[in-house]
């Protein structure tokens, strides 16, 4: 008896650690939104890599700007060169904003990039209802990366790389295509 047993105990444990390894960007994502609930940016902050989300968000940026074929250019003009500086000097403040722990939650509250993130109110009026949430759908791209897409399909994509087995944390995002 013992030793059909194993086999299926062995089977049932290999399929929960393989429904806990899909379901975990999915419980990330959770976690990402409660801390955007309850405004913790602090909380936010563990889920997030700064530096390769503010790359991510500058290249998208320098890339909707038009700026990457600038940069195949400044090797042989050295106007494009100073344009790009230029362009650089603008967009890195920007970036910076919008790449703030407050930043981070307002761009995951609008599935959106949003420079200013939206002002807080001391309380809200008893009338006021409540924002509706954004519905988000999450697909795999490989092993270690997943996208994170606004149901509706508009707004950025939000790029999460695996942090460890289980771990994961938002490290780029995607603009649509106009």
């Amino acid at each position: 008896m013992k030793k059909k047993a194993l086999p299926i105990v062995a089977a049932a444990v290999v399929a929960a650690l393989a429904l806990a390894t899909w379901a975990s960007p999915h419980w990330q994502l959770y976690q990402m939104r409660a801390a955007v609930e309850a405004r913790d940016a602090q909380a936010l902050s563990r889920y997030v890599d700064f530096p390769k989300l503010r790359e991510s968000v500058k290249v998208q940026v320098m890339r909707r700007l038009g700026a990457a074929g600038a940069l195949a250019e400044s090797r042989s003009n050295p106007f494009a060169d100073f344009g790009r500086r230029m362009a650089l000097a603008v967009i890195d403040p920007v970036v910076d904003a919008a790449v703030s722990p407050e930043g981070v939650a307002a761009m995951l509250e609008a599935g959106d990039i949003r420079v200013q993130p939206r002002p807080e109110a001391p309380s809200q009026p008893a009338a006021e209802a409540p924002r509706e949430k954004l519905n988000y759908d999450v697909s795999y791209r490989s092993w270690n990366q997943v996208l994170v897409e606004r149901a509706d399909g508009g707004g950025v994509a939000f790029v999460l790389d695996r942090h460890g087995l289980w771990s994961w944390k938002l490290a780029g995002v995607e603009l649509r295509e106009d």
